[in-house]
């Protein structure tokens, strides 16, 4: 039994060393440098100056793809930057998580990227697994290859091990499949595209909001309670909580239009609990405080507190206009 436990151990060492990012990765994998598209675009971990330097002499890369955004670090970016800039090489920076699923415009921004930036291309986050496989995945499926190729950006032989990594990121390619199916076709390039620029949201970020009473003028010196009716466009439920601190409420930020640029005032309202299913609307009110007379704007959206508003995920916030008259 302890021979067991301790042969199980091991292998348990032996793939978190495989699948983290560092030394030991970099050692099995010759830094995870991978040719996605052959003579076109290739996906590694996150090179050295010199390193880099000597990539894009080798492979003749033209463009470079950061996953990593500008954290994590200012030196080896701004090196980075330096070594591609002296070859005339184009550098590009997007930041995505290793483990959430990223928001739609980030995920747009990289498919733009892919589209246009001079080939070869290097694409890199820190040990070339996780990021380096969304991105890879997203590759293929532009170049025309099939979802199990894409899938296969999501392997052990390219260091990656879902129990370990825990990663949300191969859900990407798994919601695109599911949307296939649900319209009964084939994968192409320009399906792939389409899906990700009109039909692609992570988790529940999505939602359609409809004002039921949208004020054209309103009182100096009263509230006016504004009803929502909330519609789940998602494929998950959306979580509300009575919590002021956690789960997901209705969100306004107020400004005068003469302030457009300034700070907002921000608003919350929809207390309630309530998981609302797919397809699912539920009606919500957001009280609005008494107003200085003047022009005023007015987004409203959902706000999964702590951690993201739904317009930052690329659903589409409601957009109000109205004007506060003299005292009623």
């Amino acid at each position: 039994m302890r021979l067991r436990w301790l042969l199980l151990a091991a292998l348990a060492l032996v793939a978190t060393l495989l699948a983290a990012p560092g030394p030991v990765n970099r050692f099995f994998f010759d830094e995870n440098l991978i040719a996605i598209v052959p003579g076109a675009i290739y996906r590694s971990a996150q090179p050295s100056g010199a390193e880099m330097d000597e990539l894009i002499r080798r492979l003749g890369l033209r463009s470079v793809l950061n996953l990593r955004g500008e954290r994590g670090g200012s030196d080896w970016l701004a090196e980075e930057r330096a070594v591609t800039s002296a070859h005339g090489a184009e550098h590009h920076t997007v930041r995505l998580s290793a483990k959430r699923m990223p928001p739609a415009p980030r995920l747009r921004e990289i498919v733009e990227i892919l589209d246009t930036a001079p080939r070869p291309l290097l694409l890199h986050c820190q040990g070339g697994v996780e990021r380096s496989g969304l991105a890879g995945a997203v590759a293929v499926l532009l170049d025309g290859g099939d979802l199990d190729a894409a899938r296969a950006q999501f392997s052990p032989s390219k260091g990656f091990v879902s129990w370990i990594s825990r990663s949300h990121l191969p859900r990407v390619v798994e919601q695109y499949a599911d949307w296939l199916d649900a319209q009964g076709v084939e994968h192409t390039p320009d399906r792939f595209r389409r899906w990700v620029a009109e039909h692609y949201h992570p988790y529940f970020y999505r939602a359609r909001l409809v004002a039921l009473n949208a004020p054209r003028q309103l009182p100096a010196d009263a509230e006016h309670v504004l009803r929502v009716r909330v519609t789940n466009e998602s494929r998950e439920p959306i979580g509300f909580r009575a919590s002021r601190a956690s789960g997901v409420h209705l969100g306004g930020l107020l400004r005068p239009a003469a302030e457009a640029d300034g700070e907002p005032i921000e608003l919350r309202d929809g207390f309630v609990d309530l998981d609302l299913a797919p397809g699912a609307s539920h009606e919500l009110e957001l009280v609005l405080p008494p107003l200085a007379p003047g022009r005023w704007s007015l987004q409203v959206d959902l706000v999964d507190e702590g951690v993201k508003w739904f317009e930052a995920m690329g659903s589409e916030p409601l957009r109000l206009a109205f004007e506060v008259g003299p005292p009623a």
